[in-house]
């Protein structure tokens, strides 16, 4: 395969990774969920393929009519497909619906992180003090909502190419954690467990999912990768400050 064919293969791959984040947010919403244990994994996969379905079919239409959509700018293709097909109410009608949908996908987004990170100050990860506050009448936690909506403003200044590699560079460090974290937990196993299908679980799958999303962020906007980096050893001295004063910072899993 030719070495543009690959790099256009991940950049691909990475803006179709861009498409489906936020399926995982629906877990910090377990505690507020009505018998978590059945409705959260039912809720991810119903989102992940709902969304699949919805990203498959708009880009199968979209080729069906614009098999080369590079004669739009970039910054208004969304706008200008929709005058082509349309005119210019269906235009007007696309672009108020996108303005609505990205408000509410930033107040889902926004919820989702605002909750991951006052679990961490209850759980005094993060300082108790600051993030781990609930607002008396609202139960909120209204500290970390102002604390990322103040970080979200930041995109202002990003254009999209920076800010959606970015995202997408915290996504797949993460996700590349995940695959670790499995790869780890199979050597705390009890040897009667180490079988073949476990293997294939926990060191086979996870190594493979690794290795694609390593692949995946040499795609990246270098400027996302090396502010993203920068972050990344912010955390990662962060982490070893914790451990070096006796924190806790492991949480049990459940074999249930």
């Amino acid at each position: 395969m030719p070495a543009d064919t690959g790099q256009r293969l991940a950049t691909g791959a990475a803006i179709a990774g861009y498409s489906f984040l936020g399926f995982d947010a629906v877990s910090t919403m377990a505690e507020e969920t009505d018998r978590p244990e059945k409705n959260v994994p039912r809720a991810i996969i119903l989102v992940t393929l709902l969304g699949g379905c919805i990203f498959i079919a708009a880009s199968w239409i979209l080729q069906q009519t614009f098999a080369d959509i590079s004669i739009f700018a970039a910054e208004s293709a969304s706008a200008d497909i929709a005058r082509q097909v349309g005119g210019i109410l269906f235009s007007s009608i696309f672009v108020a619906t996108l303005v609505v949908a990205q408000f509410t996908s930033g107040l889902s987004a926004q919820a989702g992180a605002s909750r991951l990170m006052y679990a961490m100050g209850r759980d005094n990860i993060l300082p108790e003090s600051l993030f781990g506050k609930l607002h008396a009448r609202f139960k909120t936690p209204y500290t970390t909502i102002f604390i990322v909506g103040a970080i979200g403003l930041l995109a202002l200044k990003m254009d999209v190419t920076t800010s959606t590699s970015f995202i997408n560079f915290g996504a797949f460090i993460a996700f590349t954690f995940v695959n670790l974290c499995i790869i780890t937990e199979y050597f705390r196993l009890p040897a009667e467990q180490r079988r073949l299908n476990t293997r294939i679980s926990h060191l086979l799958v996870p190594g493979i999912g690794t290795l694609c999303l390593l692949k995946l962020l040499t795609s990246l906007d270098q400027n996302a990768v090396m502010l993203g980096s920068l972050w990344l050893a912010i955390g990662a001295v962060y982490l070893g400050y914790l451990v070096v004063t006796g924190r806790r910072v492991g949480l049990e899993m459940d074999q249930a």
